[in-house]
């Protein structure tokens, strides 16, 4: 029986599996299994990991096979179900595809949760693989809009190496506790596959902290997440998802208290979004502002269904932020 699973979406990630597989083979602690979702590649990406890693699959790697792209809250719940139904799994790792670990960020992982059986996740640090000395993400930071940042995001990494507690976890690189995810789910799924992609994990990340469990960031498990970032071009699938799901993730988690404390911040936001982004000619706002409020009512039943405790330490953790400034990089 395995103790961890590491959980990994991909789509069209071929160019980085080499150095990702290379780097989660060499750890220290060797109890794990790698749960590999492809999500419909049409770059060899399946055909990379058999020819190179052939050996080591239905043994250290489980690759499951989709025709199409279900997105990253989907395809990470089937790798979460998979190591569930295993019963010595203690921790799930969720792990990008464009990333590469040091040797000893399971262990590093693993032992910052033993320090707390409170701790329900645990955040690596990960660091901007093309500008290695700014980080990507030390967690996940909630502003009281609504908007949600990566904590730490284009700042010196030497600013980010004390361990302590945070929000919650940015999903690109970070271990959950097996008794957490099954304290938090809903419906059967752990991230609400609704989301489809982007704000998924602060949606989770505040499931969490409602239900009273911690979470907290080591600099000793560190990652180097080879992300994008330095092209000004927006899409309108990212505007549509991280915009329609900006709605939910609000309406979705915020205690009542909270809820109504901040509406009037969180309104003016919504106005605001609408209005930048027509102004930049991203009329697939629109769409995603109709199909917010239009599916409103299901998000309200799951919100009746997510778990708050009464002593949520919730607000301390709320900051106020309005933007994040992304620097360029050469290529």
């Amino acid at each position: 029986m395995t103790e961890t699973y590491i959980i990994t979406p991909n789509l069209n990630g071929r160019r980085f599996l080499h150095g990702y597989f290379k780097s989660i083979l060499k750890q220290t602690y060797n109890n794990f299994r790698i749960v590999f979702i492809d999500n419909g590649s049409s770059d060899g990406s399946v055909d990379l990991i058999k020819k190179n890693f052939g050996d080591l699959i239905n043994q250290k790697i489980l690759l499951i096979e989709n025709d199409e792209n279900l997105g990253f809250a989907t395809s990470n719940n089937q790798g979460i179900r998979v190591a569930m139904a295993d019963p010595e799994c203690r921790y799930i790792i969720c792990l990008n595809n464009d990333t590469v670990v040091l040797e000893d960020f399971i262990e590093n992982l693993i032992k910052e949760a033993e320090k707390n059986k409170k701790v329900g996740s645990v955040q690596a640090k990960m660091i901007w693989g093309q500008k290695e000395d700014l980080m990507d993400s030390a967690g996940l930071e909630y502003s009281k809009n609504g908007l949600g940042f990566n904590r730490g995001a284009y700042e010196p990494v030497k600013n980010f190496d004390e361990r302590g507690r945070i929000l919650g976890c940015c999903a690109g690189a970070c271990l959950y506790r097996r008794d957490a995810l099954e304290d938090i789910e809903v419906d059967g799924e752990y991230f609400d596959e609704d989301f489809f992609a982007y704000y998924e994990d602060f949606d989770l990340a505040l499931r969490l902290r409602n239900a009273g469990w911690d979470s907290c960031y080591t600099p000793d498990a560190m990652v180097y997440h080879y992300k994008g970032g330095t092209n000004p071009f927006i899409s309108d699938f990212t505007v549509y998802h991280n915009w329609r799901n900006y709605t939910w993730t609000f309406i979705k988690n915020m205690p009542l208290k909270l809820l109504l404390k901040y509406f009037p911040l969180f309104l003016f936001t919504e106005i605001l979004q609408v209005f930048l982004n027509l102004k930049r000619r991203k009329f697939v706002i629109l769409r995603a502002k109709y199909d917010a409020y239009r599916n409103l009512g299901q998000i309200i039943r799951k919100r009746k269904k997510v778990k708050m405790v009464p002593d949520s330490d919730l607000e301390e953790y709320l900051i106020m932020r309005w933007n994040v400034r992304v620097p360029k990089i050469e290529e």
